[in-house]
């Protein structure tokens, strides 16, 4: 089991510590924090604590969330893969600096991470969160066939739960 898959135009593959600078400056960008966790920019500490947390993951589950690289440049732009809410289940995470929007990396990036899910690492099912105002968001996961399970997930109204049965494709 791999924690990386690559797409036309993107590398996914997981956190290295000298991502902590280029992650930051994304964490940091309002735009691009403001429908992930509490919509708040996350502090240089608060970055460095997931890398290492994911890095963890990865060591101990052989999966999770990790670098989203652009191949023509080798930049980190995003951050992407599966966490675990705690309740069992599986979720889809991803996210994208605010320079990258609107070319179609998001959904490349979907369109990728669905893959590695169905034929990598197996999974029966996958879910995404996603607030209720991330319209692009909402778009990308309906056009892939995610289904909307529960409109105030946990009991937050803002907060919707979409979920997409995963079928072994050859």
């Amino acid at each position: 089991m791999h924690n990386s898959f690559i797409t036309e135009r993107m590398i996914f593959r997981s956190f290295e510590p000298g991502d902590l600078d280029d992650l930051h400056r994304i964490n940091a960008e309002p735009e691009t924090s403001r429908y992930v966790g509490d919509g708040e920019p996350l502090s240089r500490d608060q970055t460095r604590s997931w890398i290492e947390n994911s890095r963890r993951n990865v060591a101990e589950q052989g999966y999770g969330t990790g670098a989203v690289v652009l191949k023509s440049t080798d930049a980190l732009i995003g951050w992407a893969g599966i966490a675990r809410p705690g309740d069992g289940s599986e979720e889809i995470i991803y996210g994208l600096g605010r320079d990258y929007w609107g070319q179609g990396l998001g959904t490349e990036l979907l369109d990728g991470m669905l893959l590695w899910c169905r034929n990598e690492l197996k999974l029966s099912e996958t879910r995404a969160t996603v607030d209720r105002r991330n319209t692009a968001s909402i778009a990308m996961l309906n056009h892939q066939g995610f289904l909307l399970e529960d409109e105030a997930y946990d009991g937050d109204p803002d907060v919707h739960l979409y979920v997409l049965k995963l079928s072994p494709q050859g």
